[in-house]
């Protein structure tokens, strides 16, 4: 997969098949038309491609973003990678770029540089400045250049369109269990270990406290989860908690996560991948240390409970 950072550095392709749009966390929707559109670059022996953006246009064009991201700039080439494609276009989006026009984009970019046969987006997709871009004016553009325009089936879960915004707030919401459905996995990220205030040992529950890699990464809603630990080629179940830690008067939102196993030794100094399988309760604020200490051992029953539910259901 050639990858290319920059419109000065593209070189004008005689023809190609194109889709375009942010792609975060590559969803089962996203799927879908990725896919489509390898296959379709195959059946025509041209290249495949796709046009995305970094930063996401969200945080350029608003006011106080919060992070969003479902995934790092990384993980998603190396996801695009995997599904096939041929060509990936990363456009630097900045308050310049932002100024584009519509038209001036659909010429210069969609036209002039990947010249499609064909090209393949949502009825929900916009570009150019002020959304001018919407489906609408791409129809008469594809009309005017000769392109056919492919519309995918939107993919659906119980009644409700994939998104990427729905998988964000079922995140948010705290529903992470709901998640794998539309995601196509369960939702996680890169993390690095970060000194702590070392309370757990104290509590014979050591954990680590952690942040993602990636600074714009969404964050789960606080509470206490099971979870999957990825490290040096090893899965370990762990349990975790998310928030300001209310018992000890505290305002940091602070994540810190226990591994469930005894052959495991510690994670200090470490990075690794962590998945959210399921929320198990809110956080709350006790009256003393140690009822805090009985409700972990509540909780560390149901996660040992949960593990083989989740090992049966998706085979983990």
């Amino acid at each position: 997969m050639e990858i290319i950072t920059s419109l000065k550095d593209f070189k004008k392709l005689s023809n190609s098949v194109i889709t375009v749009g942010n792609y975060d966390g590559i969803h089962k929707g996203h799927h879908d038309v990725l896919s489509y559109i390898v296959e379709e670059g195959k059946k025509r022996n041209i290249p495949s491609c796709l046009i995305t953006f970094d930063p996401n246009p969200f945080y350029v064009l608003s006011d106080k973003p919060d992070s969003i991201n479902l995934q790092s700039l990384d993980e998603k080439l190396e996801t695009l990678k995997e599904i096939g494609l041929d060509i990936v276009l990363i456009i630097p989006f900045d308050k310049e770029f932002s100024l584009m026009s519509a038209q001036m984009f659909a010429d210069t970019v969609l036209k002039d540089l990947f010249n499609p046969t064909l090209i393949s987006v949502g009825t929900n997709h916009y570009f150019g400045h002020k959304k001018e871009g919407d489906f609408e004016f791409l129809k008469v553009f594809c009309s005017d250049n000769n392109i056919e325009l492919h519309t995918p089936v939107m993919r659906e879960h119980k009644g409700s369109t994939i998104s990427s915004s729905l998988i964000r707030s079922l995140i948010l919401d705290g529903n992470s269990s709901k998640v794998y459905d539309y995601l196509g996995r369960f939702y996680g990220f890169n993390a690095t270990v970060v000194s702590g205030s070392n309370r757990g040992k104290t509590m014979n529950y050591p954990t680590a406290n952690f942040i993602p890699t990636f600074k714009n990464q969404l964050l789960p809603s606080t509470g206490v989860y099971l979870t999957r630990v990825f490290l040096d080629g090893e899965c370990y179940f762990g349990m975790m908690n998310a928030g300001v830690r209310p018992t000890f008067n505290e305002k940091k939102f602070v994540m810190e996560v226990h591994i469930l196993s005894d052959k495991f030794g510690n994670l200090y100094d470490k990075n690794f991948y962590i998945e959210f399988l399921d929320k198990i309760r809110d956080e709350k604020k006790f009256e003393s240390k140690e009822l805090l200490i009985k409700q972990i051992e509540k909780d560390k029953e149901v996660c040992i409970e949960l593990i083989d539910t989740f090992k049966e259901k998706y085979e983990i």
